[in-house]
């Protein structure tokens, strides 16, 4: 959540770009949570997958590295164009890597050129 509140808060500065940058997000929390995420990040999106299908779709999981033994999507940034063809992604090894706002605007200035 610490990712999404340091997106929220660099806005504009994706906004100001000749071809705006919208951020996604795809949570697995319960559609709840996801709601109550919406309403603390108003210029992200927020979209719940409690059922894993779009992580499954965009091969995300984890098979059994949950603490308990469970599937867990991993933390994965992928940057699209207009189109909606894949121009950058970042998986990182380690799960508690997160980009910074800085490393995602430099990604997107780097593989979506103005």
């Amino acid at each position: 959540m610490i990712e999404l509140g340091e997106l929220e808060g660099h806005f504009d500065e994706f906004k100001t770009r000749s071809d705006p940058v919208e951020i996604v997000a795809i949570s697995t929390d319960r559609r709840e949570d996801a709601e109550k995420s919406q309403a603390q990040l108003p210029h992200l999106k927020i979209v719940a997958d409690t059922d894993h299908r779009m992580c499954q779709a965009l091969d995300v999981m984890h098979s059994g590295a949950g603490a308990d033994g469970s599937d867990v999507a991993a933390p994965t940034t992928v940057v699209l164009d207009g189109q909606g063809t894949v121009r950058w992604l970042f998986r990182p090894d380690r799960f508690l890597k997160r980009l910074s706002p800085d490393e995602l605007r430099a990604a997107i200035d780097d593989h979506l050129p103005e």
